[in-house]
């Protein structure tokens, strides 16, 4: 009997809710004690999407990632703005990015769109400083009207400004390595004006009519 419940204990030890990989960047059982900026859903058990995500948005210096509870399928992935005091907490693992000195806000700060007259969609503006903004945008097809099927495995909402917040999506997509694809969208029951979501995914679907979003996949 002694056995079996050793048994069922370290089982118990090894369920969903426990089983994150603490990697690179990563500190169990700590929490930075400070308001985000922004919160995304990561997929419970991926601490590294929500390091991800803080990666690949130039606001964020430090992330808060909460274990999921047993059974839930996704778990909180905080952002914030700086690196504030650092207080043990079981229910997190956390991490800082190091940047060297506070980023521009990248939905502000964007390149004009240059007058297209091709006939195909023109490319979104891109944030300046970056070595080639083409060079950028190419590794993605964009599809103005269209959102990429399939389950997201994160995605927020935030207060689209400058470009309509295309590129902090963007770079939040183009900075995992995880991600194939992102929608942008405005629904307006899901996200009233002038708030959009940024949906990232890893195995995207076909690609189905919405007024309301702009979808890019991977090239």
């Amino acid at each position: 009997m002694r056995f079996l419940k050793t048994i069922l204990i370290a089982a118990a030890l090894c369920s969903p809710a426990m089983a994150e990989q603490i990697g690179s960047g990563m500190s169990d059982g700590t929490r930075y004690d400070g308001p985000p900026y922004s919160t995304v859903g990561v997929a419970a058990g991926d601490a590294a999407a929500c390091r991800e995500a803080c990666r690949g948005d130039l606001r964020c210096y430090a992330w808060n990632y909460q274990r999921a509870q047993s059974g839930e399928r996704q778990s909180r992935c905080e952002l914030l703005p700086n690196e504030p005091t650092l207080v043990w907490d079981a229910e997190f693992i956390s991490g800082a990015i190091g940047r060297s000195s506070p980023a521009p806000d990248p939905d502000e700060q964007v390149v004009p769109r240059t007058p297209n007259t091709s006939g195909t969609p023109a490319p979104p503006p891109y944030t300046p400083g970056e070595p080639s903004a083409d060079a950028f945008w190419s590794q993605f097809t964009m599809n103005e009207g269209s959102e990429a099927a399939g389950e997201a495995y994160a995605s927020w909402t935030y207060l689209a400004k400058g470009d309509g917040g295309i590129t902090r999506c963007a770079k939040a997509c183009a900075g995992d390595a995880k991600c194939r694809a992102f929608n942008l969208r405005s629904d307006p029951e899901l996200a009233p004006k002038p708030n959009v979501i940024c949906e990232l995914k890893a195995n995207p679907g076909s690609l189905l009519r919405n007024p309301d979003s702009t979808a890019a996949t991977r090239r």
